[in-house]
């Protein structure tokens, strides 16, 4: 996640020459009209060019907005990377000095979070955050039923419903004292900007977004359809070529 992150934070031309190697390596069928091939590689090489689409968005110079006291409005990076570093660092630490209290075997479940694990817990933020606009102290106990339901949760055998409990419970809480730049938990998790954050998350952490259809469905697509244009209309596209479930109920199969 860092890695994208960071990509943010490089000069326009590195994320270019980055742009070109990927598209370089798009493998095509047909000329007429000319179609992606389909195949895992073109999936894994779109979705890296769609995580390269919301680094350039974050690297967009900021609007410069103020708040209601006339502080400057921290801009999507400055609030993506406000609430990377409370979860993936304050709250890692609190996890990693409980696990070993919560499972006789901390170390077989760092290797299954790394099957996404991570990505999981993102995602089920949003969708918790989604389903309940009001009824915040229930949204743990929905984040853990999605991810204990994840279809992916049984390649991930010593996270148990302990872990998940304790690994939600101080996510949760991160996501809360991250409070972007200060501002109220209420305000923040009834704007459009907290799940956007989210969603970025979720798909920067994911290690494979092309495998994982929650992180696409739920993080990936709606910040295909944001407002704000996150991603070029080029890479919306490739996505609706390559994957069924980018595209709308109905939508024919793109030829070109």
């Amino acid at each position: 996640m860092q890695g994208w992150l960071d990509r943010a934070g490089h000069d326009r031309l590195i994320r270019h020459g980055r742009r070109g190697r990927f598209e370089g390596n798009l493998v095509w069928a047909g000329h007429r009209p000319r179609r992606l091939e389909q195949s895992r590689r073109n999936q894994e090489i779109t979705a890296d060019l769609a995580r390269l689409d919301i680094a350039d968005w974050l690297a967009e110079p900021p609007l410069h907005e103020r708040t209601g006291d006339g502080e400057p409005y921290p801009s999507p990076v400055e609030q993506v990377t406000a609430l990377a570093e409370e979860m993936t660092r304050g709250a890692w630490r609190e996890i990693t000095t409980e696990l070993d209290r919560a499972t006789p075997d901390a170390t077989s479940v760092k290797r299954d979070l790394t099957h996404h694990g991570w990505c999981d817990l993102f995602v089920g933020l949003v969708q918790a955050v989604e389903m309940t606009r009001r009824g915040f102290d229930s949204i743990p106990n929905k984040v853990k039923a999605l991810i204990l339901g994840s279809a992916l949760q049984g390649d991930r055998p010593h996270v148990t419903e302990a872990v998940v409990s304790l690994i939600v419970d101080k996510a949760w809480h991160g996501f809360q004292a991250a409070a972007f730049a200060g501002a109220p938990l209420l305000d923040l998790i009834s704007h459009d900007e907290a799940l956007r954050a989210l969603r970025i998350l979720a798909v920067f952490i994911c290690p494979a977004p092309a495998q994982h259809p929650a992180v696409r469905q739920h993080a990936l697509k709606p910040l295909g359809d944001d407002a704000t244009e996150v991603l070029t209309d080029q890479t919306k596209t490739r996505l609706a070529e390559l994957f069924t479930d980018w595209r709308s109920d109905g939508d024919a199969s793109p030829t070109g």
